[in-house]
């Protein structure tokens, strides 16, 4: 019998009234398969709020966490701050042992220019250069000797002329133009996308500034990979027209500065029997690790708690000015002093708190999803997406039953009122979106498509690691600012209402998914290029 009903009967005898009149049964229980309320939904979400933001970020893009860069005690510290508060608030360990982290090893590598070269082979004629002063290596240093035919760009070339090329088995000789800077790296992003043997780009600059790049390079700190793991990335030597001039087949060679100066694309492939081959080796000078937080809030629904949606954002940053390879650069203050701490309070740490803040809203609707769901910090982004491969390679939660990942990547910073939306076109998780966004006008948030297509940034964040596994993703994003991985990232440029905001746009997207029967569906030709060809998506620049 509910107590209700008996205090209620109990007053009207009290009063003198002779009986009591019949109670009203109280609401039925809701079925764990049911989820939470919208109410309760709408409770939730609201809980994610400006001062909340603040406060958090303040505290992991503050000088005391030295950058967070992969791997450095500031980043430990932050992966502990994250672990606590989800301790504190219920929700589950999903890491390795039961634990809150997933660890993944570090090496760190440094170039052996000696053991490295490029070598073309024309009918026997050899032109061997090798990694002195006029070359500089980005991608692998696994001392694998990569052999292809060699293909040629150079003149107008654009994106969209390389979109339309079969790259595959060739080495590209991109012959840069050096008025041309912008179109030089759209057409670099698309030859990657594109995936050949390795991309070599030779350029005209500045003699003595290419010499001093080589030497900076040399005397970096070591490059950090990911141990164990197959590296993916596109091998790409920078050439000078310097290391030409000891070509013992100089002659054979065509005029660079013709073909630089052509008004249309040129595309040419080397005459038949000319191969080209590169050898980038390095050594290990050091090993370390570095944590992923991994935390869990199970699902209620028998029959769906064992699916999982996915809420990822990276709490790396790029640690100091001159603070190994792809460090940020130094801020000089009015008052003169230079700034080489780069907090990246919006890079990455708006996406880290807009996770972390999801993660307390879920928290408060005790388990009331139908599916489960992970909150996931990964580190290592900024070396190459390192800590969300390791992920994808060594889930903590079956990868097969993960069925969407909601990445957040920079959003307190640029238009107030809207936060682009990457990836909408490769599945329906686009038209949930839609469905969520009219349904909280209150929020006042656009989710607009990508309007930077011809950046790739689908490919250069950590969803795209659960892309490539078959997962459908979204990745919401601000785009790019003029204290892009400077030191002058800080918090007080961070619009805390845009974060708060969509954090709970995020958050009421994964809900929807979670508490949903059916999964999201991939675009079918996307998933073909996506996932089955493990490409990067084509870039399609919509006409006006």
């Amino acid at each position: 019998m509910h107590r209700s009903c008996l205090g209620f009967a109990a007053l009207l005898l009290a009063l003198g009234c002779g009986h009591a009149s019949v109670p009203t049964p109280a609401p039925e229980a809701r079925r764990p398969d049911q989820g939470a309320s919208e109410a309760e939904i709408r409770a939730a979400g609201s809980s994610i709020t400006p001062a909340k933001v603040l406060s958090r970020l303040s505290v992991i893009a503050d000088d005391s966490m030295g950058g967070r860069n992969t791997p450095s005690p500031g980043l430990e510290m932050t992966a502990q701050y994250l672990a606590d508060n989800y301790r504190a608030w219920g929700l589950l360990p999903a890491g390795e042992d039961g634990g809150w982290f997933q660890r993944y090893k570090i090496q760190r590598l440094r170039l052996d220019p000696a053991a490295s070269y490029f070598e073309v082979d024309a009918a026997g004629a050899i032109s061997h250069f090798t990694f002195d002063k006029w070359v500089v290596t980005s991608g692998p240093m696994t001392g694998t000797v990569l052999s292809g035919g060699l293909r040629i760009l150079s003149g107008a070339i654009t994106a969209a002329d390389v979109e339309q090329l079969d790259v595959t088995g060739k080495i590209v000789l991109f012959v840069q133009n050096a008025q041309r800077p912008t179109e030089n790296t759209f057409v670099t992003r698309a030859l990657v996308a594109k995936r050949p043997v390795a991309i070599v780009n030779l350029v005209s600059t500045d003699a003595a500034a290419f010499t001093a790049r080589v030497v900076a390079a040399r005397t970096a700190n070591p490059r950090p990979v990911l141990a164990g793991m197959p590296d993916t990335r596109i091998v790409q030597l920078t050439l000078h027209d310097s290391i030409l001039a000891n070509d013992p087949n100089r002659q054979n060679n065509p005029d660079w500065n013709q073909l630089r100066a052509m008004p249309t694309p040129v595309v040419m492939d080397a005459p038949e029997g000319v191969f080209a081959s590169i050898k980038v080796a390095s050594t290990i000078v050091g090993e370390a690790s570095a944590p992923n937080v991994v935390a869990m809030v199970r699902g209620s629904d028998p029959l769906l708690r064992d699916e999982y949606v996915v809420f990822s954002g990276h709490m790396d940053h790029v640690g100091t000015a001159g603070d190994g390879v792809g460090g940020c650069n130094p801020f000089t203050r009015p008052d003169s002093t230079v700034d080489k701490i780069c907090n990246g309070a919006d890079d990455d740490g708006s996406g880290t708190i807009g996770v972390m803040s999801i993660a307390e809203a879920l928290a408060k609707l005790k388990g009331q999803t139908r599916r489960s769901i992970i909150v996931l910090n990964v580190s290592g982004e900024e070396k190459g997406l390192y800590g969300s491969q390791y992920f994808a390679e060594h889930p903590t939660v079956p990868m097969a039953k993960v069925v969407a990942d909601i990445n957040l990547d920079m959003i307190g910073r640029n238009s107030p009122d809207s936060i682009v939306v990457i990836g909408k076109e490769h599945s329906d998780m686009g038209v949930t979106l839609a469905r969520v966004q009219a349904s909280h006008p209150e929020l006042k948030l656009v989710g607009s498509d990508d309007i930077w297509p011809t950046e790739s940034f689908y490919s250069r964040s950590d969803h795209f690691n659960f892309a490539r596994k078959g997962v459908p993703v979204l990745f919401f994003f601000n785009g790019t600012h003029p204290q892009y991985h400077r030191a002058d990232d800080e918090v007080k440029l961070i619009n805390t209402s845009k974060l708060s905001r969509v954090a709970q746009m995020a958050f009421y997207l994964g809900i929807e998914i979670a508490n949903t029967t059916a999964k999201p569906q991939w675009n079918p030709a996307s998933y073909q290029t996506i996932v089955v060809e493990q490409k990067v998506p084509p870039v399609v620049v919509k006409k006006p």
